[in-house]
Formats: structure tokens, C-alpha cells, sequence
């Protein structure tokens, strides 16, 4: 989507001071032109017969897959805010309402069944129960979504109650068809909650399917066999496809997430970078905060790896990344975009965000390094008020061209410095 985080291609000398461009209301220029230069032989053609697969390597057994699941966190905002299910969204609104509408008319027949609840007591109760489902649906359907994870923890502790207490006022034989709406709400745990809340639903529900079996065969409905059967029947199908389908999901969301991460310095790649931008754009446009993209780039990096090699060169990579992330990582999100290359997007008051900026350069170096490196960096605030809002998402992209021109600029100066303008 913003493909203007482009890799350096030119390294310049360094001085130790650090300048700061007057600010103006536009974008400062376009980045000049940087291609690397390419080899001119080409390559020999290779056949199919000799490119091998890497080894795989040891399969982890069922027991490790599911400590796993079950031990590792949940990132509800990822999956729910922010990435996974954010284009759903609206289906989402349908399915929750279609759910609790299903609960409903189930509570309804429960009040028109010559085997539901009796007396006035149990009668009111169902009807009290009815009305908070009529209520939550219309909720779901015309309100905020419940975009919060106790939200969603309080519409599973309200399904699975009301589920219990209604088809508990029935007959056993009746009750243990209602026990499998449990795996509706088994489902809502499946992608949007943690195994543990998972695991806590279906303890919850299993308990209550045991308690209508054994009820069953005390009144004499079911003989011992009968209510086995049943039990077992009713358990695996509310049990066995939330746990299998969470696991799946759980493995292929921590793929997702790691393709987003940098493997040699922890912090968001590219991609990770263009997946999180759009959300702070938003958010600074809403609140009327202000947008500041930084690029920043270790000066004449090849000369490090070309004297101290690669795994220095890498260690000096992490370090520098390790300290920027300390620096700017509570007021925004830091990238590894390129080799050497970093970029920040940050949202706050923008006078408390020029004080950081300008202060990378300076933070970034430290003389006593085993290998000291000194950075350039190039920064655009984009104010609340400013006009270059009007260009939406495109203001994005604006930005990241003054920055670029800007770092290279500083670059050209001499490196060791920041440069900072204001759009």
C-alpha cells in the first residue's frame, strides 16, 4: 500500500553536529533518484532437477502443540482491532445478532412448550431473559460494536448463563438438544477469545450437558447406556470442533503475526509497518494529534561490514534498533524497512514529538560503542490543522517523500544530524 519506504543507496561522510531544516507548510521537494547499480552478467539458468527443498525439521508432537496453544498470549487487538477481522466487521454485527436471535427463539418456545417452565416465578424469568436478548440484538444491529474484550468475555458469560438457565427449566430429554447452542458461543471464543476462556466454556458446558444426562436417567427417561451416549454425543459436538478449529487458527495467526516482525531486530517489518500506518493516521485525524514520520539511516554502514563483517555488522543493526524503539517506540511504531534503514510513526502533541525527533541523532550514537555509528535522519509533522489532511490517505505517502528527501539531505551535509519540517 505504501511502497515509498525505498532502501538507501549512497553513503556520505559524517560530522558530530546536528541541523534542523526551517519548517514550512509543504513537503520539502522529491527524493532524488538512488538505483543501485546492477550486475551485467546474467545469471546461469538453473533446472528444476537441482533446486532442493531444505530439510524439515523435527515435527513438534500433539502434547507440544497443545502446551503451546495453551500457554501462548492472546493478542485480541490484533485479531480484532487491528488485522484479522476488521474488513468482517459488519458480517460480524449480523452473526452476533443471528446467534443471540437463535437464544431467543429458543426462550420463546421454552414459554410456548407444554413441557417448559412453570409457576410464575420460572415463567417471569424466561421472560426477563427474553427481553435482554431483544435487547442485545438490538445492540448488536444499531450500536457500537463490541470491539473490547470484556465485551466479548460479557456477552459469553450472558450466553452461556441464559442458555443454562432457560433449557435447565425443561425437561432432560428436551434440555440436552439446547446444550448444543453452546457451540455458538464456543465458536466466538474460537477466533476471537483465548484457550483459556475457550477452556472455561466448555468446562461450563460440559458440566451442565452431565448434569441434564444424569437427571435424565434419575427420572427415568434414559437408561445408564442411553445417557452415556447422550452425554458423549452432546459433549464432542460442542467440545471437539471449537478446540480443534482454535488451534488451527491460534498457529496460523502467529504465522501472520511473525511475517509482520523483523527476524534480526524484533520490531515490524515493512509489511508490519504499512499494516499499523493506517490505523495511526486515523487515530491522529480523529483526535486532531499530530503525525510525525521519521526515516532514519545509519551512515556509511557498508564500510562496517566490508571492515568488521556481516554478524558485526548486524550487531550494530540491533543496537542501533534496540535504541530508537526505547526512544520512540511508546509514542508510535518503529520499523526496520531496509538494511540499515529504520522508519517511525508517531502520534501526540506535536511539540513533545519534535523535542524526540530531534533528538535521534544524538541518542542513536554513543562514542563508547565497540563500533560507534552515527545516523541521518529526515522527519515530517504533519500538524492538526494542516492543509495536507485534505489529500487523505495519500498524506501518508506526501510525508514519506519529504522524509526521504530530508534524510538524504542530511546525508549530503555531512550525516549525524537530523533534518525537520513541518507540513
Amino acid at each position: 500500500m505504501y511502497e515509498d519506504f525505498r532502501p538507501p543507496a549512497s553513503r556520505h561522510g559524517e560530522r558530530s553536529n546536528a541541523s534542523v531544516q526551517p519548517r514550512s507548510t509543504r513537503a520539502h521537494g522529491q527524493a532524488r533518484s538512488r538505483h543501485r547499480k546492477r550486475s551485467s552478467t546474467p545469471s546461469p539458468p538453473r533446472s528444476i532437477s537441482s533446486i532442493t527443498a531444505p530439510p524439515l525439521g523435527p515435527q513438534p508432537s500433539a502434547a507440544q502443540v497443545l502446551r503451546h496453544w495453551f500457554a501462548a498470549p492472546h493478542d485480541f487487538d490484533w485479531i480484532f482491532v487491528h488485522k484479522s477481522t476488521r474488513p468482517l466487521h459488519r458480517l460480524i454485527r449480523v452473526v452476533f445478532a443471528s446467534c443471540v436471535a437463535l437464544y431467543a427463539a429458543v426462550s420463546m418456545l421454552m414459554l410456548a412448550s407444554p413441557n417448559g417452565p412453570t409457576g410464575s416465578g420460572p415463567v417471569a424469568y424466561v421472560i426477563f431473559i427474553l427481553v435482554l436478548q431483544f435487547a442485545a440484538i438490538l445492540w448488536l444491529l444499531v450500536g457500537p460494536l463490541p470491539d473490547r474484550k470484556w465485551q466479548l468475555v460479557a456477552f459469553l458469560v450472558f450466553g452461556d448463563v441464559g442458555l443454562a438457565s432457560v433449557i435447565l427449566l425443561d425437561v432432560p430429554t428436551s434440555a440436552l438438544i439446547g446444550t448444543f447452542l453452546f457451540a455458538l458461543t464456543g465458536s466466538m471464543c474460537t477466533f476471537f477469545l483465548g484457550p483459556r476462556l475457550l477452556v472455561a466454556h466448555l468446562v461450563f458446558a460440559n458440566l451442565v450437558i452431565v448434569y441434564i444426562g444424569a437427571a435424565a436417567y434419575v427420572q427415568g427417561l434414559w437408561g445408564p447406556w442411553d445417557a452415556i451416549a447422550a452425554v458423549l454425543v452432546a459433549a464432542g459436538a460442542t467440545s471437539g470442533v471449537p478446540i480443534f478449529a482454535q488451534i488451527a487458527w491460534s498457529l496460523v495467526c502467529e504465522d501472520a503475526r511473525q511475517s509482520e516482525i523483523d527476524p534480526l531486530t524484533r520490531m515490524k517489518n515493512r509489511r508490519g509497518l504499512q499494516n499499523a500506518i493506517e490505523d495511526l493516521r486515523m487515530v491522529a485525524h480523529r483526535e486532531q494529534l499530530a503525525f510525525v514520520l521519521v526515516l532514519v539511516d545509519i551512515d556509511r554502514f557498508k564500510s562496517v561490514n566490508d571492515r568488521y563483517g556481516h554478524d558485526q555488522g548486524d550487531a550494530v543493526i540491533v543496537l542501533v534498533a534496540d535504541r530508537l524503539r526505547a526512544h520512540l517506540g511508546k509514542v508510535g511504531v518503529v520499523a526496520r524497512t531496509g538494511g540499515e534503514e529504520f522508519v517511525a510513526v508517531l502520534v501526540g502533541e506535536a511539540e513533545q514529538l519534535c523535542d524526540l525527533v530531534l533528538d535521534v541523532s544524538g541518542t542513536l550514537t554513543d562514542c563508547s560503542d565497540p563500533i560507534p555509528v552515527t545516523v541521518s535522519a529526515g522527519a515530517v509533522v504533519i500538524a492538526p490543522d494542516s492543509e495536507a489532511w485534505s489529500s487523505g490517505v495519500d498524506v501518508v505517502n506526501d510525508a514519506t517523500r519529504a522524509a526521504d528527501s530530508l534524510m538524504y539531505r542530511a546525508k549530503a551535509d555531512g550525516g549525524n544530524r537530523t533534518m525537520l519540517e513541518t507540513m
